[in-house]
């Protein structure tokens, strides 16, 4: 700007203009001012429109009295920083934003905690938040944007309805807790006795309903909890509810119990020394227990959980709960001779030359070989905590993680681990749910404007009961999309976790002869590995060393 220069003065906190009346052209207007001081190093000073309108009132006295003498007045203050507020729509939050100045300082803590106490910010207020942000902001370069919450209100807590709570534990629970001696020392193979409860035993209870805990908003409203309500007891196989307490839930008839769902169920339980050519096979009706060794060629077929506090050779067995052999099994390596088949979960000590299908879980405490698994949940082969154990000469097909300490052996033995049958089954569910919400979207879409229509025109009173007819038939097809839509991205989330637990992990080693699969990925291990991870990573596998 011709005719004007800028200087500080002394304390560095006001600035000023120096007009040449001489050189000076034109009227001086605040707008170019503002402008030709944001573009010079004081560009950090707030310009006073006031006083430059004052400067012009000058200049014009000035040329009127042919004074040319040079006219200097300050035109602007360097100021502290105010931050801004901002409170969230629900008054559970507030922040505060600023932009860093080139020069000067913001304001102190005090000082930013009177501008949220002014703003109606009196609770959960941190001022270490308040103080870590604005020294970010001193040591920041001019320009730098900073935001950062620095209150938070106390959600509300809403109570917990009542829920039922098992008083025993189901077998399978209980044969992986080992159980301590007097001396409390842990004996890996003492796995307790076999659950069997008695007739009028306690078994389950409903436990109260919680109230909740009140919440507090950043403005200090109080905000009330809904507290929880009673649900009713839903009664299991051969359960009643206690004559004393309406909370207690007791067995009706001695057997095994088995708390899932909410729900506790006791099993007539057929408790036999053992199961051979002298006993014959076993065909029951609930859980069956065996205090011995299930022999060749033998079959156990049970409605319950079965429990074989022994060893199993080459038999079949086939359980509508768990399968629990608190020794170990064995089969003719080629030929399917063992199998287990569990729609709950399966236990074993160590197997080897075994067919095994099981609906969730599949635990081995030693070892697994020269074995055929198919396993809807996960693989675990060792402690559960931290498996440990060998995994060798088989081949797995598995819908979640497969872990171990020694995964494949030194000989190079085939070891397969696919993961593909889960993975396809849930991408064919999502496809054929997906395809149907689209045709549905568009089909609803066409009613939607016809019906429209249709409710915009007088009827006669006789069709008047079918569009009504029709309305409702139309609500109901939005809501069969709305659910359609929840069960595809439900679906959806469920394809992404899966493909999260598709890993096979070797807590010791892994060897030569691994093949993971997942359809035409495949990652086959060429070298010996020490701990490691086998896991997908943007779509193909991975190996990675556990550190």
């Amino acid at each position: 700007m011709k005719g004007v220069s800028l200087k500080e003065n002394d304390e560095k906190t006001t600035l000023i203009a120096i007009i040449d009346p001489l050189l000076f052209e034109g009227s001086l207007d605040p707008e170019s001012f503002e402008s030709f001081v944001a573009t010079s190093e004081y560009s950090h000073y707030t310009i006073s429109k006031a006083r430059l309108l004052a400067v012009a009132d000058i200049l014009d006295a000035v040329k009127a009295d042919e004074d040319f003498g040079p006219v200097e007045q300050a035109v602007g203050e360097l100021k502290p920083l105010e931050v801004q507020v901002k409170i969230a729509s629900d008054q559970m939050s507030a922040s505060i934003s600023f932009v860093t100045p080139s020069a000067g300082t913001l304001q102190s803590v005090d000082e930013v905690v009177s501008t949220l106490n002014a703003q109606g910010v009196v609770k959960g207020l941190s001022k270490k938040r308040i103080q870590n942000i604005l020294e970010k902001g001193l040591d920041a370069a001019h320009g730098t944007e900073f935001s950062e919450i620095v209150a938070k209100g106390l959600p509300v807590k809403n109570g917990k309805n009542s829920y039922i709570k098992a008083l025993v534990p189901n077998a399978i629970d209980r044969v992986l807790t080992p159980q301590s001696d007097e001396d409390g020392k842990v004996d890996m193979r003492n796995l307790g006795d076999i659950i069997c409860v008695s007739a009028g035993q306690a078994v389950a209870k409903r436990k109260a309903p919680t109230k909740g805990r009140k919440g507090l908003t950043i403005t200090g409203k109080e905000l009330v909890p809904v507290p929880g309500e009673w649900k009713d007891i839903i009664l299991g196989a051969n359960t009643s509810i206690s004559d004393s307490d309406e909370n207690i839930i007791v067995a009706n008839v001695a057997g095994q119990p088995k708390f899932e769902n909410d729900r506790m169920n006791i099993d007539d339980t057929y408790v036999v020394k053992g199961v051979n050519v002298g006993t014959g096979n076993v065909n029951y009706d609930g859980a069956v227990i065996v205090n011995g060794d299930v022999t060749e060629n033998m079959e156990i077929i049970a409605k319950g959980d079965v429990t074989i506090n022994g060893f199993v050779e080459s038999a079949f067995i086939r359980a509508g709960g768990d399968i629990i052999i608190t020794q170990g099994a064995t089969g003719k390596m080629n030929d399917e001779d063992c199998r287990l088949v569990a729609n709950g979960s399966v236990f074993l000590q160590h197997g080897q030359g075994l067919d095994i299908v099981t609906a969730k879980n599949l635990h081995v405490e030693k070892q697994l070989a020269y074995s055929r698994v198919n396993c809807r949940g996960a693989v675990t082969i060792g402690n559960i905590d931290n498996p440990m154990g060998n995994l060798f000469a088989s081949t797995i097909i598995s819908h979640g993680k497969v872990r171990g300490g020694t995964i494949g052996a030194v000989s190079g033995s085939a070891l397969i681990v696919d993961f593909s049958e889960g993975y396809n089954q849930l991408t064919n569910r999502l496809n054929a749910l997906a395809e149907m919400k689209k045709e549905l979207r568009s089909n609803n879409a066409n009613h939607e404007i016809k019906i429209s229509s249709i409710n915009n025109k007088i009827l006669p009173k006789a069709l008047q009961e079918k569009l009504i007819s029709l309305n409702n038939e139309l609500e109901a097809e939005r809501l069969l999309l709305n659910w359609l839509a929840e069960a595809v991205d439900e679906l959806h989330a469920k394809k992404i976790d899966f493909e999260k637990n598709a890993r096979l992990i070797a807590n010791k080693e892994l060897f030569p002869g691994v093949t993971v699969k997942l359809n035409k990925k495949v990652w086959k291990a060429e070298r010996e590995y020490q701990r490691s991870r086998i896991h997908l990573e943007d779509g193909d596998w991975t190996y990675d060393p556990i550190v």
